[in-house]
């Protein structure tokens, strides 16, 4: 099976825990990947307010995200093993 990848650029819908009852719905454009003390974490630009900010999110907090199939690169998973972290 390919794996996939999420591209820089593209615009995702992520759901993660709050805190609170009530889940947290992100939609913003892919960034990149951060480390957030000892957890990574996807890194977002939203627009809040009228104003451009970014967002990180806690891979640990994270339920699902949406997206439409032109956002995803597939790849082979021997192809550049060692170089990136996949989840399945």
């Amino acid at each position: 099976m390919d794996m996939i990848e999420i591209k820089k650029g593209g615009k995702y819908t992520i759901v993660s825990s709050s805190g609170d009852d009530k889940p947290l719905i992100t939609e913003g454009e892919y960034v990149g990947y951060a480390i957030l003390g000892e957890e990574g974490s996807l890194v977002l630009r939203i627009d809040s307010g009228g104003k451009s900010k970014l967002r990180l999110i806690p891979v640990g907090t994270i339920s699902y995200i949406e997206f439409e199939e032109e956002n995803i690169i597939a790849k082979n998973k021997d192809d550049d093993k060692g170089k990136t972290t996949y989840f399945n």
